[in-house]
């Protein structure tokens, strides 16, 4: 033991669970930094280089026009022609901004981020020199809020060992984001981006290298369930980036919490108790049980880990707790971002997510085996009856329960059209769009 040293909480997550997993970049942040690597890696997509290389682009005129009042009205009148057209501008670009429900009062342009909708809309991390209050210097190309848990994935990826499934993830991918589209968005994302700075070479990511892959079923669960997101290429664009998004946040939250149970007993793995039916107290205070234990081993793994090291403050043990739970919020794991009483529960983007993952385009899977075989054997997530039965759960629950939780589910996925219910009662999961 190293007791004299100071441990910070990226030495701790890095070692335990492969990335970076840092509060200043959860929620969201991981699927942008994942695809800002994907769309700007110098050596292509998902390359299987030993190191990659990242041009990087800051977008910091679209971003400062939405949210930095300091903007000189010079500059901005030296790209757009009147106060109408400034307006315009503006108002569209809020519609792409990024949500970042856990901030508190008005965000800085430095943490407005858009949503990758469209290739050039994709940007890195840049803030304002410190002290620099004057246009002078340019923005700082940096890492702020891509602390490196994208980065990790991105690493998962691009390190697969089946090389057919890399290959179709790699096609998904160049098919989410071709070169050379030309649609009125992407147009005028490149002219803004092209009025902001970006760098003039490529630079090595030094953050990537330093991933550590396990080479577990975990890491197979993310890539499989990326190369169902990306098979689906009859779905609308922004439903397939939106899915790759809220899907990486979902792995990073189950996968993170199976490794944490793993270490601390092998015996007794992960199992995500999820209320998806609201009508039940007993289910609750389960689900919100199963996540306040959840904190509570990750917390105890990391202190353990932090003992090992050196020296891990109460303040860097904060920020890998906190990283937890925005993230499986972020992805739709939990009823809330904030408050005392969060559990885990499956909202509608994370059931998006979910039944993209599960299963590539062109098929269909019976509602039991999702619930099954996808959410409870692969993912440790407990939804129904079955999954109940065999975590031993029915010894404390009435099994009608988890039966009203599996209907509950099932009407909220067929609302979102991804349930279809045939006249024999037979229920099939199914993502929707084009063959």
């Amino acid at each position: 033991m190293m007791s004299g040293s100071v441990i910070k909480a990226p030495d701790i997550t890095r070692k335990l669970f492969g990335g970076i997993f840092d509060v200043d970049g959860s929620g969201h942040y991981p699927g942008l930094e994942l695809i800002n690597l994907v769309v700007c890696c110098e050596e292509g997509t998902l390359p299987t280089t030993e190191k990659v290389h990242v041009l990087r682009v800051a977008h910091d005129f679209a971003r400062r026009l939405i949210a930095d009042s300091d903007m000189p009205a010079s500059k901005v009148a030296d790209v757009l022609m009147n106060d109408h057209t400034i307006h315009t501008i503006t108002h569209l670009l809020k519609c792409l901004e990024l949500e970042v429900p856990n901030v508190v009062g008005s965000k800085s342009w430095e943490r407005t981020h858009f949503f990758p909708y469209t290739r050039s809309l994709v940007h890195w991390d840049a803030r304002r020199p410190k002290g620099e209050k004057n246009e002078t210097k340019p923005p700082l190309l940096e890492r702020r809020y891509y602390r490196g848990a994208g980065a990790y994935a991105f690493s998962v990826l691009r390190h697969d060992p089946d090389h057919a499934r890399l290959k179709s993830v790699r096609e998904g991918f160049d098919n989410l984001y071709p070169q050379g589209r030309h649609s009125p968005l992407e147009q005028l994302a490149l002219t803004l981006k092209k009025q902001g700075h970006s760098d003039a070479n490529a630079s090595f990511d030094t953050v990537e290298i330093r991933s550590e892959l396990h080479n577990d079923s975990w890491e197979d669960l993310f890539r499989d369930g990326m190369c169902n997101v990306l098979s689906h290429r009859g779905l609308p664009t922004v439903q397939r980036v939106r899915a790759v998004m809220n899907w990486t946040s979902i792995w990073i939250a189950l996968m993170e919490s199976a490794r944490a149970f793993l270490l601390r007993n092998p015996q007794k793995p992960a199992r995500l108790v999820v209320d998806c039916a609201g009508t039940h107290p007993q289910l609750r205070r389960a689900a919100q049980r199963c996540f306040k234990d959840v904190v509570t081993v990750i917390e105890q793994v990391s202190r353990d880990e932090g003992e090992q090291q050196g020296n891990l403050s109460v303040q860097q043990l904060g920020k890998i707790r906190a990283f937890y739970g925005n993230t499986a919020a972020a992805g739709g794991l939990l009823n809330a971002w904030r408050g005392g009483h969060r559990y885990f529960t499956l909202r509608l983007p994370a059931i998006e997510a979910m039944v993209l993952a599960a299963a590539p385009s062109g098929t269909e899977v019976e509602f039991d085996r999702f619930l099954t075989e996808w959410l409870f054997a692969r993912c440790g997530i407990i939804a129904g009856r079955e999954g109940a039965s065999r975590s031993g759960m029915l010894k404390e629950f009435d099994g009608t329960i988890f039966e009203e939780n599996e209907r509950r589910l099932a009407d909220q996925m067929r609302s979102a059209g991804m349930l279809k219910v045939f006249s024999d009662a037979t229920r099939m999961v199914h993502a929707g769009g084009r063959w």
